[in-house]
């Protein structure tokens, strides 16, 4: 293992801390953190360094992005809409990371594109299916599910609650995939490997998974989430199936009652 890939998995292991001590609270620890990452800095080779202020603007805009969420509560706006604000703060640390990642002349979503539909997806029993397939049972299945989701809600009289869920879902789904799969996967990647990349994104995107509590089996069930998103967006080197996996996980556990906006 070289020094840079060392340095490359200290930094992962740094994120995972921070985001941890950050999404509990607990902000003594997680401020020593992030000072000890700024004086750092200035010793990172190019590739690490981009990839700590990558770190330090998402911080910074998760700072600002709680801070801009309890002004808005101040106006006493009506709970479905402060959900939704709630949703559109996400671009606050995604605009700062784009930021970021342009000053250091680098792609910003690598894999926002069109799916590539060429290769195949090998499983370990002999058996291989294309990726064309793939995504098409993908895109059946979030389809037929949420259409007889919606006819279990609909004939309960509550239309608009199916759709606020499903707008809900769509800006945080998209949001969110831009954020972890679109931008800080293809990044640990570049700083360790895939399998490492894979793994450390998806925790991170587990432990920031706060929205609906701090529920520890919630956590672990977004972090297995997120090993399975990232892997559809390697192999399709494509956001948007993951985006559509996203949406029709989040629509039926909402839907389904088994996780709750809190509004």
């Amino acid at each position: 293992m070289n020094s840079n890939n060392q340095k490359g998995i200290l930094l992962s292991v740094l994120f995972i801390f921070m985001s941890y001590f950050f999404t509990r609270g607990l902000y003594s620890p997680f401020f020593v953190l992030l000072i000890a990452l700024l004086l750092l800095v200035a010793f990172f080779k190019e590739g690490m360094r981009s990839f700590a202020w990558v770190v330090i603007s998402f911080f910074l805009g998760n700072l600002l992005l709680v801070y801009m969420d309890t002004f808005m509560e101040s106006f006493h706006f009506p709970h479905y809409s402060l959900v939704m604000y709630s949703q559109m703060l996400l671009l606050i640390p995604i605009l700062l990371i784009s930021y970021v990642s342009k000053k250091f002349k680098q792609e910003i979503i690598p894999y926002f594109q069109k799916p590539i539909l060429t290769g195949k997806i090998q499983l370990p029993i002999n058996m291989a299916f294309s990726l064309s397939k793939v995504f098409l049972i993908l895109c059946l299945l979030s389809i037929l599910s949420i259409i007889g989701s919606l006819f279990v809600k609909i004939e309960d009289g509550r239309l608009s609650a199916v759709l606020f869920i499903l707008l809900f879902s769509c800006i945080n789904a998209l949001l969110e995939e831009v954020l972890w799969r679109g931008i800080f996967l293809p990044k640990l990647i570049t700083i360790t490997n895939h399998p490492l990349g894979m793994v450390v994104t998806s925790i991170a995107f587990g432990l920031h998974t706060t929205m609906f509590g701090f529920s520890l089996i919630l956590s672990i069930s977004y972090m297995l989430l997120g090993i399975f998103l990232g892997f559809l967006t390697i192999k399709f080197k494509s956001i948007f199936p993951s985006v559509v996996v996203h949406f029709s996980v989040t629509t039926l556990l909402l839907i389904f009652g088994w996780m709750v906006i809190p509004i």
